[in-house]
């Protein structure tokens, strides 16, 4: 998760996350409940990771899965987050936070080597995203995990986006990870995507909580005020970690909507 002066989160346009009655987030009941569980195959596993944290904040049980199967999981960097915090020098921030992230990998059982660093710039990858399309082309692993292409985000939107077009070349499976919808998006526009859900256990959860904690300058005021609370880090006691599978990696009429998009401001947050 990253922001910028300009590319802060809105406030929330729909319900906060606290729970009801029977212990669920306040609107997202009723999308939430009928997802199917997915068994994710064990097949090598491309991540595609807009900041780091947000390997741990929507992909840490799957990555977590596939690796305790002894599954190849490749890690795209896409930008080092240095633009978090913008009175914060971002040569230092960016390496503050790499070292963050390697570390909250390692935790996920993911190694330095099995990171692939793009260095693009936190709030403008839209610009390049061919970078982020020819990586994960090259990678070529069956499965493709990115942020949803409507994540409200400019980073996110766009690194999703990349996945449907690369998915698209090489006939990925391609799934798509949530973070700022849980606190941006109407319930309702979700309730038309598939929603699938891949339980964890207690194991994979305190797994989750142990990366995430290594990422210090996000949920600390060690440099700055912490962007992350725990209003926003909430579904990370969640048992399920969910996923948007509504698109399908060969539909030509979707890739063209795909490639046509990314000329275009990307929704949500600003660049």
């Amino acid at each position: 998760m990253s922001s910028s002066s300009e590319s802060r989160p809105r406030e929330s346009v729909t319900d906060e996350p606290s729970r009801d009655s029977d212990g669920w987030p306040v609107g997202w009941a009723a999308v939430r409940r009928p997802a199917p569980i997915w068994d994710p195959p064990a097949l090598a596993t491309t991540v595609v990771v807009p900041h780091p944290d947000d390997e741990v904040l929507m992909f840490g049980g799957l990555i977590q899965t596939q690796r305790r199967r002894g599954v190849a999981v490749h890690v795209i960097a896409v930008t080092d987050g240095d633009a978090s915090y913008p009175d914060v020098d971002s040569d230092r921030l960016g390496t503050i936070r790499r070292g963050e992230q390697e570390r909250a990998l390692a935790k996920l059982g993911v190694g330095r080597g099995a990171v692939h660093r793009l260095g693009l710039s936190d709030g403008a990858v839209a610009d390049r995203y061919d970078a982020i399309v020819d990586a994960i082309v090259g990678f070529d692993a069956p499965i493709v995990v990115a942020p949803w292409a409507h994540d409200h985000h400019c980073d996110h939107e766009a690194s999703g986006r990349a996945a449907l077009v690369a998915g698209a070349r090489t006939g990925a499976a391609t799934y798509f990870g949530l973070f700022w919808s849980w606190t941006h998006t109407d319930p309702a526009l979700l309730a038309h995507q598939r929603l699938i859900r891949l339980p964890l256990s207690p194991e994979l959860l305190a797994g989750r909580h142990a990366a995430i904690s290594e990422h210090r300058s996000q949920v600390t005021d060690d440099i700055a005020p912490a962007l992350l609370n725990e209003e926003i880090l909430e579904p990370l006691d969640w048992t399920d970690e969910y996923y948007v599978t509504n698109v399908e990696p060969n539909d030509e009429d979707r890739l063209d909507r795909a490639k046509a998009s990314l000329v275009r401001p990307g929704r949500g947050l600003e660049h």
